[in-house]
């Protein structure tokens, strides 16, 4: 990790190096997913970690023996002089969630300073890519370093395909599409907010109050005109619940859509199959008018239900004492926990889905009576008490007799047994820790600047509690810059 940070201190902004260890150190063997900081960063790390030195004469040899770049061979005796020759070498392709300065930064600035034999390679959404050609390599902001519009030819553009390409790759790799030596990729879009802006949105409807409609005489911006009765803030149900009137959320179709876009990885072992999810900067479904994190769990549920997924890096700027409407298009740890529950039922679907289909590939055809407990419940029959809660907790089997006359055990569970007192029975309230095994790393944290508990610490504090409730089973972790994680 180079950045784990989502500012204000500018060197420690959204950056990450990920590859394959199955391919071990060799060139273009790096993808960076996203680049808020970049050289210095890697300088930084580098300066912190052993080497065995050997080589004789005038020939440098090193080997690093711990830290992120454990086993690498660099040549020079500086960290700025290994850092570029990882930059220039062992990086090709520079995965970007989205346009915005803390996640681009230190590409932008390092790329006319470390050219190569070939371009760098610059992936993204097409929005992603389209950002970059009109507001940074634009002989404005910055010179056009690409091979578009008769560039430097520095930066080559790849586009990909929100859900996956259907023409590349085959079974559990279709969609994906190789990025770097021995990583693929399949991507969808997300939704960071809205924008400042006071006109019609598709995007968080945290902040939307009275505004005036501003029209442009550039399509790329022109809004709806919409009355002022119209722009009133939000209605808010006896639920909590905000809702904005239909009127404002019908825009013209060739009214600019007013939303921050951002992504979301799947990043895939080719020789392995392993995978991490990694999103950019996102806002959670509860506060959104364009909710598309639930997708992102639905393609989830069946990678962490095979075992092939094993960490989602995710963003929480902020604790829970932001308000709603000072998130910004970002998350908290109170709609963390919402997205994780949202994730565990999807992996609860996904489980049951193919128990469903296991007990029909076994000659049952559906709709038919196949199943009936015939012992419930089966072993430990005697009441347990939970060491957490103090409730009383069993363990059990249950054997179900198939249509043709074959037994199946399903795996074994755990409930506690509570008691209603308006209601002498039992109420069987599951634990069955659906996201067991399951890394959340939080990324993206927005540093208050203060003496005290770091925000870190004060994050996972938070998510720990909700953790604690949820039993949902996932282990929470702080990123933080120089770590490496295996997956």
């Amino acid at each position: 990790m180079q950045g784990s940070g989502g500012g204000p201190v500018e060197n420690n902004t959204t950056a990450f190096l990920v590859r394959s260890t199955s391919v071990g150190w060799r060139r273009g063997c790096l993808l960076a997913v996203d680049a808020g900081v970049h050289l210095a960063a890697i300088a930084k790390i580098l300066e912190g970690h052993k080497a065995d030195e050997s080589g004789s004469g005038d020939k440098y040899a090193t080997t690093l023996v711990d830290g992120p770049f454990e086993g690498l061979q660099i040549p020079h005796s500086t960290a700025n002089a290994n850092a570029a020759h990882i930059t220039r070498t062992l990086v090709d392709t520079y995965l970007i969630t989205h346009p915005h300065l803390d996640h681009i930064s230190g590409f932008v600035v390092n790329t006319a300073a470390l050219p190569g034999s070939r371009p760098k390679r610059l992936a993204g959404l097409p929005s992603t890519i389209e950002a970059f050609k009109n507001h940074i390599f634009n002989n404005v902001i910055w010179p056009n370093l690409s091979d578009e519009n008769n560039g430097a030819g520095l930066v080559t553009y790849m586009r990909l395909v929100e859900g996956g390409s259907p023409a590349l790759g085959d079974g559990d790799g279709k969609g994906y599409v190789e990025v770097c030596e021995g990583l693929s990729v399949k991507t969808w879009g997300v939704s960071h907010g809205h924008c400042i802006e006071r006109h019609s949105h598709r995007g968080s409807n945290v902040g939307l109050g009275p505004s005036i409609p501003q029209l442009d005489a550039s399509p790329r911006q022109r809004t709806t005109s919409v009355s002022q009765s119209q722009l009133q803030p939000p209605s808010r149900t006896s639920s909590g619940v905000s809702f904005i009137p239909t009127e404002i959320m019908r825009v013209d179709s060739q009214d600019h859509i007013c939303v921050y876009d951002s992504s979301a990885y799947f990043i895939r072992d080719v020789a392995t199959g392993k995978e991490i999810l990694m999103f950019g900067d996102v806002e959670p479904d509860a506060i959104s008018l364009s909710p598309r994190n639930k997708h992102v769990w639905s393609e989830a549920a069946p990678r962490i239900v095979s075992g092939h997924l094993g960490g989602v890096f995710i963003e929480c700027s902020y604790d829970d004492s932001q308000s709603d409407d000072t998130l910004f298009g970002h998350i908290a740890p109170r709609f963390m926990i919402e997205e994780m529950k949202c994730l565990a039922n999807e992996v609860r679907k996904c489980r049951e889905s193919r128990k469903k289909r296991k007990r029909e590939g076994n000659g049952g055809t559906p709709g038919s009576s196949r199943r009936k407990p015939t012992t419930w419940p089966v072993g430990d029959l005697n009441p347990q008490v939970s060491p957490r809660t103090g409730r009383t907790r069993r363990s059990f089997d249950i054997e179900i007799t198939q249509a043709d006359g074959q037994k199946e055990i399903l795996e074994e569970e755990e409930a506690e047994d509570t008691m209603d007192h308006d209601n002498p029975l039992p109420i069987r309230v599951s634990s069955d820790l659906p996201l067991k095994g399951l890394k959340i790393v939080i990324i993206h944290m927005k540093d208050k600047l203060c003496d005290g508990t770091t925000i870190g610490d004060v994050i996972l504090e938070q998510l720990q509690e909700y953790e604690a409730q949820a039993q949902l089973g996932c282990q929470f972790v702080i990123s933080k810059v120089g770590e490496a994680m295996y997956f």
